[in-house]
């Protein structure tokens, strides 16, 4: 009795040709099963893919070897990731050509992120200077204390603790907003690049 594909083969060949115009194959009873997917009657049959006027381009043999199976899983997880990459793709192109109408408009859609990133960069500068004014001020005042050989006082100690931790916020909160921003203007010029080669004239 031949032995059934694994189960995750199986629904890799689902995935696979379900990307393909069809597919046939025929049962164990002898009847021809015709789709776009592979049918459970036909999880023990050879598979033959089918083109869009129905002359085979692809037969999938039945009862493989362990180094065949293990040959065959490997070659449709890579059809199945490049089918998937490639319909990825389109869509990203199908929404970047509906989304603008020339690298101009690329450009300002850009320059407005870049604006208002700026803008919360700048907020964010000012609000570090002012915590590390504070934290200075705290210190120093601290450093008085200690200076006359007196305890700092508790509500100061909490005030340096608090200064502190606002400074590394701050701090960490402008980094990533910085790489935000490398990370925009970088998504934005792989837009209009893709934007170019999309809407190129084709060479005559």
């Amino acid at each position: 009795m031949r032995k059934a594909l694994p189960i995750l083969l199986l629904s890799l060949l689902y995935s696979a040709f379900a990307q393909a115009n069809s597919i046939k194959c025929v049962d164990s009873q002898g009847i021809t099963h015709y789709g776009d997917t592979i049918p459970p009657e036909c999880a023990n049959s050879s598979v033959t893919e089918l083109d869009e006027k129905g002359m085979p381009i692809k037969e999938t043999p039945a009862n493989l070897s362990p180094e065949e199976r293990r040959a065959m899983e490997v070659e449709v997880q890579k059809q199945a990731a490049e089918a998937e990459q490639l319909k990825e793709q389109r869509r990203r192109d199908s929404a970047l050509l509906s989304t603008y109408a020339s690298e101009a408009e690329i450009d300002m859609a850009r320059d407005r992120n870049v604006q208002q990133i700026t803008l919360t960069l700048n907020s964010i500068d000012a609000r570090l200077k002012s915590a590390r004014d504070r934290l200075a001020q705290f210190n120093a005042q601290a450093a008085g204390y200690t200076h006359q050989g007196k305890a700092v006082p508790a509500d100061l100690t909490q005030n340096i603790n608090t200064a502190k931790t606002d400074v590394s916020d701050l701090e960490v909160e402008l980094a990533q907003k910085k790489q935000d921003l490398a990370t925009m203007k970088a998504k934005y010029d792989a837009d209009k690049k893709r934007y170019r080669e999309l809407t190129k004239p084709p060479q005559k």
